[in-house]
């Protein structure tokens, strides 16, 4: 079992809140490096939920020189990041806002990758489960969920695993009854005795009844560790979970996988 200081440091110290125009969620820091671009500098890669940010995308057609034609381009905004102070280890004293750029993002698994460009490093960071031990998580293991939860500063509830497998939108979700709600989009559920992230809360139970709607705070939705791999893996930024690979080396292959589509579109025009 984690002691009261390593529960801060792996859960509550890695989370953010989000704000862009339109919305307001969390986020969680999940890796932190040298800047290989900007000397002096840091990279921090902080995921959250894609409906946290998507009134900052925004698709437009552009000419493209190459193709001879217009191509459909995303014009990205910036989110901020606010990255909290502690004193005696669990009070907050303050709050740091800091643009990020949206590096990643995919509407059908509905997770975005931002990076923070910092002068320092962020010292703390969530630790995803390993892909081996994802289909060793049962119902009835206790779990933390931390969130802004209604733009508020990071707020912890404690529950239980109650459910797998759960199809919402042809994807898989894990049911929770760590209480959340709109503001912990973003944010993540850890497991209680290793402080590990299993999954990232998306949704939230909504009752209707008559002309009334309530929210049902204890079944809460995460999308799932497996869904987060896979995500990562897809865009490229799978440095951030496997250590033998750089961020150098992943950049490498988007560039690929960008001149790839390219040659596609050029062979179909």
């Amino acid at each position: 079992m984690l002691t009261l200081i390593e529960r801060h440091e792996r859960c509550l110290y890695p989370c953010v809140r989000i704000r862009t125009p339109k919305a307001l969620g969390s986020g969680t820091v999940l890796f932190v490096e040298k800047s290989p671009q900007s000397s002096g500098l840091f990279d921090w890669y902080v995921l959250t939920n894609n409906h946290v940010i998507d009134n900052l995308v925004e698709i437009k057609p552009r000419w493209n020189s190459v193709l001879k034609r217009e191509v459909k381009t995303d014009i990205l905004g910036q989110p901020d990041v606010e990255v909290f102070t502690y004193a005696y280890t669990s009070r907050t004293v303050g709050s740091t806002g800091l643009q990020s750029e949206i590096v990643a993002y995919d509407k059908e698994q509905d997770l975005a990758l931002l990076r923070v460009r910092a002068p320092y490093a962020h010292q703390y960071v969530a630790k995803l489960i390993p892909e081996k031990e994802i289909n060793d998580l049962v119902a009835f293991q206790t779990v933390w969920t931390i969130g802004c939860g209604m733009g508020a500063k990071p707020v912890i509830t404690h529950g239980y695993l109650s459910s797998f497998g759960i199809e919402i939108e042809n994807k898989d979700y894990i049911l929770c009854t760590a209480p959340g709600i709109f503001g912990n989009s973003g944010g993540a559920t850890f497991l209680e005795e290793s402080g590990l992230m299993i999954g990232v809360p998306a949704r939230i139970t909504i009752a209707t009844l008559g002309f009334s709607a309530d929210v049902v705070t204890h079944m809460l939705f995460s999308i799932t560790a497996a869904r987060i791999y896979e995500f990562l893996k897809e865009q490229s930024y799978d440095f951030i979970f496997d250590f033998s690979k750089t961020s150098a080396q992943c950049e490498k292959e988007r560039e690929e996988k960008r001149e790839a589509d390219m040659k596609r579109r050029l062979g179909e025009n």
